[in-house]
């Protein structure tokens, strides 16, 4: 008797090619940096778009709004097709008008809990070639910022970014809920409550009434390929550039996607960049020294997601978690390390703070242990794109 699990060879094949779709349409969309100054543009309250159209997301404030805000607020509403949705990048007039596909030059990190404005910073300051990005940020903040960065941006070589909250069709997943609620009182529930509310405004965002199909795991979700797609871009784009969004309190090496996508851009030795708020190096006052601890102890088994069960699927493709988590800290501290400069001086607590590191590790294990008994998950052996 067939277990009831089981699959079919022809249904396990099926299941392997939507995969392999998915990911192909997912490294397929992108976006121009100016297309990303003219969305940018458009918010605020006292924004309108060409046609004198009203601001897309009144409550919008540069200095306060994250990029979940924005996805909430903005990316959703605009990317929606009627009763259903697309990624916002496949809404773009170049995008609908295109007859070919055109690749991404750089796909682009970043954690929604930052600031929106420190993301789009990030990109401009790469694309108009500067190291740090805290004056352009500023610039962009002040009144009609956008507008004038973008002829300067128009002088420069047109490159493709690939950023997920405009390169993955939201309606597809988050659009209509937040996720489970957590139990009330902890932080766990303090996170999930903060990421329904506008930051500025603190009311609940909007649910959309699409009836997009959601698909939060299996071939049809876009939420859970990323180190795959960039696997494949690599391929596919032998000039691929992976840009680094880090935001003002180093969060992004906390998720674990991002943490993913790092580990994986540094093994296939792809061009990193971190254009940073500052150059200046961090120094060993209090909150840098935190800061620093905080890095150099990082093991990607207390890395974070917005499902636990994604977390647990990244951690159970990695087979040796102490090798990985060696791996993160070339990628923060080697000598191609992504914050090697600004972490100059720190060497004298570098010892401590790695055998610290060391102990959280084993600690972490153990309770991933625990924790594991209570999930199941089946992972099929996916064909190689």
């Amino acid at each position: 008797m067939l277990d009831a699990d089981a699959s079919s060879p022809g249904e396990q094949q099926s299941s392997a090619s939507s995969w392999n779709k998915t990911v192909q349409s997912l490294s397929a969309r992108s976006l121009e940096v100016e297309e990303l100054l003219e969305f940018f543009g458009r918010l605020g309250p006292t924004q309108r778009d060409a046609s004198g159209a009203e601001a897309v997301m009144p409550s919008y404030d540069p200095w306060h709004s994250t990029t979940n805000d924005g996805v909430r607020g903005a990316i959703i509403p605009l990317s929606q097709a009627g009763n259903f949705g697309l990624a916002y990048a496949q809404c773009l007039p170049g995008a609908k008008a295109s007859t070919c596909v055109t690749l991404p030059d750089c796909m682009v990190s970043h954690t929604w809990s930052a600031l929106f404005l420190d993301l789009v910073a990030a990109v401009v300051a790469y694309a108009l070639e500067l190291d740090e990005c805290g004056e352009v940020a500023h610039r962009l903040a002040a009144p009609g910022g956008a507008q004038k960065l973008l002829q300067e941006v128009r002088r420069k070589s047109c490159q493709r970014y690939w950023i997920c909250a405009f390169c993955v069709n939201q309606q597809s997943g988050i659009c209509s809920g937040f996720g489970s609620e957590p139990t009330p009182g902890g932080d766990q529930h303090s996170r999930w409550d903060a990421g329904r509310r506008d930051t500025v405004s603190g009311q609940v965002f909007r649910l959309c009434p699409c009836s997009e199909p959601k698909y939060f795991d299996g071939p049809l979700c876009e939420m859970n390929k990323f180190d795959e797609m960039m696997g494949l871009l690599q391929h596919r784009q032998p000039n691929l550039r992976h840009l680094v969004a880090v935001d003002r309190r180093f969060e992004l090496f906390s998720r674990a996607w991002c943490v993913a996508e790092l580990v994986q851009s540094y093994l296939s030795n792809l061009p990193q960049t971190v254009p940073l708020l500052s150059n200046k190096a961090l120094d060993m006052q209090a909150e840098d020294l935190e800061i620093y601890n905080c890095l150099a102890t990082l093991t990607v088994l207390e890395c974070k997601a917005s499902r636990e069960e994604d977390r647990l699927q990244i951690l159970a493709k990695i087979p040796d978690v102490y090798e990985y988590d060696a791996q993160l800290q070339a990628v923060i501290f080697g000598s191609r390390g992504l914050l090697r400069n600004a972490l100059a001086g720190f060497d004298r607590v570098d010892a401590a703070a790695r055998a610290a590191r060391r102990a959280a590790s084993a600690a972490a294990e153990k309770k991933l242990k625990k924790k594991q008994k209570s999930y199941q998950f089946f992972f099929k052996k996916k064909n190689e794109i």
